[in-house]
């Protein structure tokens, strides 16, 4: 359509549209790309994983790193992420819960640290689905943000102690910043 067609008065916010669903398509494949890679890697683990991880608890102390992809609405860029994390995690019941804290750095951001509590349930005999929500702060050009995220994951075992994970990520921060990261991750359990 044409500015003729539409008339002069919704002409500029057409184009404001035709921006914004471009944005969100670009930002929705990627990270869908990087979810896709990352079940991939889950779903190509060993079979010999399977079977070494019949006694894994999912419980006890945990180091990890992880790396992926922050899309943010500050520079509208997305940027390469990486970190690290520390963490427990105790049954409740049938559930896994647990406590993590997370420092991580990107292109864009000096640093990011996060404290987040989890619960999840175990599927199968080696694989873990969780939800993710707590504290979060972000320091970029000297200035820092509070604010909080929320994720939903998954472990799946490699062994008794050694961990793979995938996460989706959204933190709302001051000054209604939005962050939205996906990230794959390895670890291992004490």
């Amino acid at each position: 359509m044409d500015e003729l067609s539409i008339g002069p008065y919704f002409a500029p916010r057409t184009a404001v549209l035709r921006i914004a669903f471009n944005r969100i398509h670009e930002v929705f494949v990627k990270h869908l790309l990087s979810l896709a890679l990352a079940a991939t890697a889950f779903v190509a683990a060993p079979a010999a994983a399977q079977d070494a991880a019949a006694a894994t608890t999912f419980t006890g102390p945990r180091v990890g790193v992880n790396v992926g992809f922050a899309d943010d609405n500050i520079f509208g860029t997305d940027a390469f992420t990486y970190g690290a994390d520390v963490g427990y995690d105790f049954a409740a019941g049938g559930a896994v819960l647990g406590v993590t804290a997370e420092i991580e750095d990107s292109k864009d951001l000096t640093r990011a640290l996060a404290v987040t509590a989890r619960a999840g349930g175990r599927v199968g005999s080696n694989g873990l689905l969780y939800v993710a929500a707590g504290y979060s702060n972000l320091r970029a050009y000297g200035v820092s943000v509070d604010g909080f995220r929320l994720a939903v994951g998954g472990e799946l075992a490699l062994g008794k102690n050694a961990y793979v994970k995938l996460e989706q990520r959204y933190g709302n921060y001051q000054y209604g910043i939005d962050l939205y990261q996906s990230v794959i991750g390895a670890g291992f359990r004490f």
